[in-house]
């Protein structure tokens, strides 16, 4: 069986866990007695910056990892949804997770485990490849919502992020409104450690402000901690004792300014001396993250026609794209949008912000 076949046969043995677990009651309870079986690995893992909120979060993960490697410190990540191939989700020290090393780490906690769903189960994957293989850092992205996800069972991370919320799973945690699902978002925060909280709706912020002080947190916030500023394409990160310029961003879009400036301000805080003002200004240039405002190489899917992909999935995410098109949008031009989605998404929120900028 091949290598790709082998991590896909270990991934179906939690699949059918996970029916009648999506709910407020799901938590972080069967992770975390799994993860004592196997010894606390998120614990033991090496610095890590948590990251939750409704857009973004893969967008400021990239770009903290980038500034972290352009100072040659190496980096674990943890993310969700992959594109292609499970793989995507976990990098170690750098490097995407190879099949070989997944399948058995999935197959270890098969044996020594019960229960666990399929994220639960790559949660706990990627804690335990990240304890066992030296690295300086590590990035934590929250599934969905904050306080009971799977990820969210780190004693002490070096430093938690919200990026910007908007209206999405709310079904999932049986919440409604931006309100709650700040406040579900706020379960990440530890007592003493920084809480970067990026650009935010008003309500929002009040709640996350309120959850913060609640926790005892170190509260870090745009535009009262720093601020993001352009100057054509040139992005420019100011703090009370900071100033990163770059000529430009490696994510397109304005949009990406304040995901940028999160990860400058998670960079501060975490106060990592190897990484200096030019490494950040060289990282913030040289950031990737597929499928953000990505276009397409001329080809035969393509042709030579412009054609972009982008993983907008919640009415937020579509009315920042929904700019970004209008920006870039030249005389002449003519859009058309492919888009699908998830039956539990808000199909017509998100087609209510495409549609007036498409043909």
């Amino acid at each position: 069986m091949a290598d790709a076949a082998l991590v896909q046969a270990e991934l179906d043995r939690f699949r059918d866990n996970a029916a009648g677990r999506v709910s407020p009651a799901w938590g972080t309870t069967q992770i975390r007695k799994a993860l004592v079986e196997l010894g606390d690995p998120q614990d033991r893992i090496p610095p890590a910056i948590h990251i939750t909120g409704t857009n973004g979060k893969g967008s400021t993960g990239a770009f903290i990892r980038a500034m972290a490697e352009a100072a040659g410190l190496t980096v674990h990540v943890f993310t969700s949804p992959h594109l292609i191939r499970v793989n995507e989700r976990i990098r170690v020290a750098g490097k995407l997770v190879d099949d070989e090393a997944l399948t058995e780490v999935l197959s270890d906690i098969t044996r020594r485990t019960e229960g666990l769903t399929y994220f639960e189960a790559l949660t706990t994957a990627a804690f335990c490849l990240f304890a066992h293989t030296r690295a300086d850092l590590s990035i934590i992205e929250v599934g969905a919502g904050g306080a009971t996800d799977a990820t969210n069972v780190m004693a002490r991370p070096a430093a938690t992020v919200v990026t910007p919320i908007s209206r999405d799973h709310e079904s999932m945690f049986g919440v409604s409104g931006v309100a709650a699902i700040a406040r579900l978002k706020a379960g990440i925060f530890r007592e003493g450690v920084p809480a970067i909280i990026a650009e935010q709706p008003a309500i929002a912020l009040a709640v996350l402000r309120e959850e913060a002080r609640a926790a005892a947190a170190n509260i870090i916030v745009a535009r009262d901690d720093w601020k993001a500023t352009w100057e054509g394409e040139a992005f420019t990160y100011q703090s009370k004792k900071l100033t990163v310029r770059t000529p430009w961003l490696g994510l397109r879009g304005k949009h990406q300014g304040q995901n940028a400036a999160a990860a400058c301000a998670v960079i501060e805080a975490i106060g990592d001396t190897r990484i200096t003002a030019q490494h950040m200004s060289a990282g913030l240039r040289e950031a990737t993250w597929p499928a953000r405002l990505q276009r397409l190489k001329h080809g035969p899917l393509s042709g030579d026609a412009a054609i972009w992909i982008d993983a907008a999935h919640n009415p937020g995410g579509a009315a920042t794209l929904a700019a970004a098109i209008r920006a870039a949008k030249e005389q002449g031009d003519h859009v058309a949008i492919v888009f699908a989605c998830q039956a539990v998404k808000d199909a017509r929120g998100v087609l209510t912000e495409l549609a007036p900028v498409c043909d």
